[in-house]
């Protein structure tokens, strides 16, 4: 599935030790138009932290997402995994290939 919007939130990210050995996670929040008024969702990535960590708060693009739904003590809890994201082109600077 696929959702554009504007990132309104970079929260610090997450990161440490486990069994298998380090990990980190960066999450981020997009606010996108769904009907009468916009929605926001928190997006995480685990796999590419580090470049999902360089997106900043005004930065809009389309974002490739996932769906994963757990059960823990009878309690249902939903992660929305980024796995791919491309952002627009930000109208206030040069691109690149302008040099």
């Amino acid at each position: 599935m696929e959702i554009h919007g504007k990132v309104t939130a970079v929260p610090k990210m997450e990161s440490g030790i486990g069994q298998r050995g380090p990990w980190s996670r960066q999450t981020i929040v997009v606010e996108y138009e769904s009907g009468q008024y916009p929605k926001s969702i928190a997006l995480q990535n685990s796999k590419d932290a580090e470049n999902f960590a360089k997106i900043q708060v005004g930065q809009t693009g389309t974002f490739k997402i996932d769906f994963k739904t757990r059960e823990y003590n009878g309690r249902f809890y939903t992660d929305i995994t980024c796995w791919g994201w491309t952002l627009d082109q930000d109208p206030r600077k040069p691109s690149e290939a302008d040099g």
